[in-house]
């Protein structure tokens, strides 16, 4: 099994241009990356045979260590050597349980030996917040970037291209281990469009300026590439290249099952981008002046305020000042200004604008002075973000 390889884009200088010139086009004001609210990043659902204390209590360690591998976007926290303290939490991942109940598998299985129950754990977050973040560990917010997914299966010659429409085993495996992973994914639609602008070829071959110039109307944070066959032998082979941030990532292996190397496609992504995504450590609470234009109503207002709540890492958002068309709010962000960028470049609700200082007045109240008597200076106060409200 080769170790995964980070690289800039290679191949020609014209490849290698259009490659950052997708990504710089990403981050364009109003060119919003789509994300997603991924549900349920706190809960598990573990089969189990019996109602057994002592087998509940097993699977209410499996799920939790689940829920830290989605919430911290890394496999690897499970391991005990390099994580002691997470394994002692795991080893006593009751008390971070808030909920459990067991339900009947459904469909019921077939097999007798298999698991007719199924118990479900929903665990405190703010505890696991804590933590991860004590032991200098990532947090890994519910508002995650999508990944567009290129994916050609050959089986002994016949290649197939999955699509969104696609009724494939190996589809069913990606997205099932996706949705354990927290991380959105997207499939090609395959229209009319798709077909202009590549082909089954073109990504079997990896031709990378294709590849990202047919991405370029899905707006997703990554595009992950796979050609996965299986050999004479039996064997399966997967190869995969991951491009995000203008980078490259490539990896293969061999195995007899198709799973084992279709699941390292997205266990890799999810670990990539919650680098750059997820807060590490203790990160402190920072306070950063947003100002939002074409507020145009107390509707547009609430539906800032609403975003802007339940974005990602931000614990406070409180109004500084109204004005006509705009308002300028003082939002409290784990991880600060920058955090806070790359949450709302997630979404659609606001265009960032490029600007270098926005004036605003700002009223200032003498001690025992009151409002209707107060002293007005205009202060150029300047945001740390602006943005417009996207109608």
């Amino acid at each position: 099994m080769s170790q995964p390889v980070n690289q800039q884009i290679p191949s020609s200088f014209n490849r290698f241009i259009f490659a950052l010139l997708y990504c710089w086009a990403l981050f364009l004001p109003g060119a919003s990356v789509y994300a997603d609210k991924v549900p349920r990043l706190y809960e598990a659902s573990i089969p189990v045979h019996t109602q057994s204390r002592e087998e509940r209590n097993d699977a209410i360690r499996t799920a939790f260590a689940e829920v830290l591998v989605r919430v911290s976007g890394r496999a690897d926290i499970v391991n005990a050597d390099e994580f002691p303290a997470v394994a002692t939490a795991i080893d006593t991942a009751t008390r971070y349980a808030q909920q459990f109940r067991f339900y009947k598998a459904n469909p019921a299985p077939t097999d007798p030996d298999k698991p007719k129950l199924v118990l479900w754990v929903r665990f405190d977050d703010k505890a696991i917040s804590r933590l991860l973040r004590s032991n200098q560990l990532p947090v890994w917010g519910d508002t995650r970037p999508a990944t567009l997914v290129w994916l050609v299966i050959d089986n002994r010659g016949q290649r197939t291209l999955i699509g969104n429409d696609t009724k494939d085993a190996s589809k069913t495996l990606i997205s099932e281990q996706a949705q354990l992973r927290g991380l959105p994914l997207r499939f090609p639609l395959l229209d009319l469009t798709d077909r202009q602008n590549l082909n089954v070829s073109d990504v079997w071959g990896n031709f990378e300026s294709t590849i990202l110039h047919a991405s370029q109307r899905y707006k997703t944070e990554a595009v992950l590439v796979g050609r996965v066959y299986q050999g004479y032998s039996g064997s399966w082979t997967g190869r995969w290249s991951l491009y995000s941030d203008g980078r490259r990532q490539d990896w293969s292996l061999t195995e007899t099952e198709l799973a084992a190397v279709l699941m390292p496609g997205i266990d890799k992504t999810a670990e990539a981008l919650a680098v750059r995504y997820a807060q590490v450590g203790q990160t402190e609470d920072n306070e950063v002046l947003v100002l939002v234009k074409d507020i145009r109503g107390l509707p547009d207002y609430n539906r800032t305020v609403k975003y802007l709540q339940e974005l990602s890492h931000v614990s406070k958002v409180n109004t500084y000042q109204v004005e006509q068309n705009s308002a300028l709010f003082r939002v409290t962000a784990a991880g600060g200004r920058l955090t806070l960028a790359r949450s709302v470049s997630l979404g659609d609700v606001l265009m960032a604008e490029d600007v270098s200082s926005v004036p605003v007045t700002e009223t200032i109240l003498p001690a025992g002075e009151k409002q209707e008597t107060a002293k007005t200076a205009f202060t150029p106060l300047l945001p740390d973000l602006t943005y417009r409200l996207v109608p």
